[in-house]
């Protein structure tokens, strides 16, 4: 009996000498799980899925926020009529624009009305660079900020597995990056690797990173070489009719258009910049080149559709300008697409101080 009672009483401080050594481990890993559940600035995990948002659909998420505290809250969708801050005019021929919100790191869906103003449709989660956005050079690790068209679609069989699903290439470096000296080249929009179920918001080399449902979503609101992608620090909302600074370009595009196409040389050269290049001609030998066009012409007509004008992101007095123009005269006709980029001078007046096409 003895012998017995002697080897209860050392399993029993046994016992709780492992429970004593359990509860210390668990009290440690708390202590852990909420550290590690400390938003970063820098690589606080990010959720990268679509939402359409709903009162449901909020409370779900802030109850799982309430069980993984390294996921922020979903952003609710705004569903007012309006524009984001910077949108001039839209194109008319494309239904849906997107924009980036980069201090934010989320991807707008904007769906064009009848009536010329846009409803928010999709906010998702990016990852962008791993140094944030400003790019301008090779390697800097940083997303570009500026207005970017989608040249071409990369396949799932094309890349590799890090791409995701597929991948957008954009036309980083633009002229307006190339005027400003930046550097680099694969800027693209694509999926996620399938073996990470999210990426942080700054982990990509300089792309744009979003969950692959989101990329199949996409597709269908995508025309390659026609869609534009903005890229900006901050999306701001804007009530439908409200007044932008940058609102007084119109008026400045149709007297270009209609000088121009009236024949009066001086007038027509008139919007031009003295600081004007089409990465060819400055301003002197594109005054004496248009000059001799214009002398042959005895009638034009210049018709601009497909619009769309864009206060560009990061800039201050500078609005990008993108048409499909067709131009017929009495000995030479041309369709295609034009970019032009104006800049508001001292006196107030905007001119032009880059034209190409493309």
């Amino acid at each position: 009996m003895l012998k017995k009672s002697l080897v209860k009483a050392t399993q029993a401080r046994v016992s709780r000498r492992w429970i004593r050594a359990l509860l210390f481990v668990c009290s440690l890993s708390s202590v852990f799980v909420q550290a590690e559940g400390e938003p970063s600035p820098l690589l606080a995990p990010i959720a990268l899925t679509p939402v359409t948002l709903t009162s449901a659909t909020l409370t779900a998420a802030t109850m799982s926020n309430a069980r993984q505290p390294e996921v922020e809250q979903l952003f609710e969708l705004d569903s007012r009529e309006g524009k984001p801050a910077g949108l001039i005019v839209g194109s008319q021929s494309a239904t849906h624009l997107l924009w980036v919100d980069l201090d934010r790191g989320l991807l707008f869906r904007l769906e064009r009305t009848a009536n010329d103003h846009y409803l928010q449709r999709d906010i998702v989660r990016v990852s962008i660079g791993k140094e944030g956005f400003g790019k301008r050079k090779e390697g800097d690790l940083k997303t570009p900020v500026g207005i970017y068209k989608f040249m071409s679609f990369l396949t799932d069989q094309q890349l590799d597995e890090r791409y995701g699903l597929g991948a957008y290439p954009l036309n980083y470096p633009n002229i307006w990056d190339r005027i400003s000296s930046r550097t680099g080249h694969g800027i693209w929009l694509h999926g996620l690797d399938r073996n990470l179920a999210q990426r942080p918001r700054f982990d990509s080399d300089g792309c744009v990173v979003i969950e692959n449902a989101t990329l199949e979503k996409l597709a269908s609101f995508i025309t390659v070489g026609e869609s534009q992608l903005v890229l900006g620090r901050s999306m701001q909302w804007l009530e439908p009719n409200t007044v932008q600074t940058e609102d007084d370009i119109l008026p400045a595009i149709e007297q270009w258009r209609q000088d121009w196409e009236s024949l009066d040389n001086n007038a027509y050269l008139g919007h031009y910049a003295v600081d004007f290049s089409d990465t060819r001609r400055n301003l002197t030998e594109w005054r004496a080149y248009k000059t001799q066009i214009n002398n042959r012409k005895r009638q034009v007509a210049v018709n601009l559709t497909k619009m769309s004008v864009i206060s560009y992101p990061g800039e201050e007095n500078m609005v990008a300008v993108r048409f499909y123009q067709r131009y017929t005269s009495n000995n030479f006709n041309w369709v295609g697409w034009k970019n032009l980029l104006w800049r508001r001078n001292d006196e107030g007046q905007w001119r032009i101080f880059y034209e190409g096409n493309g």
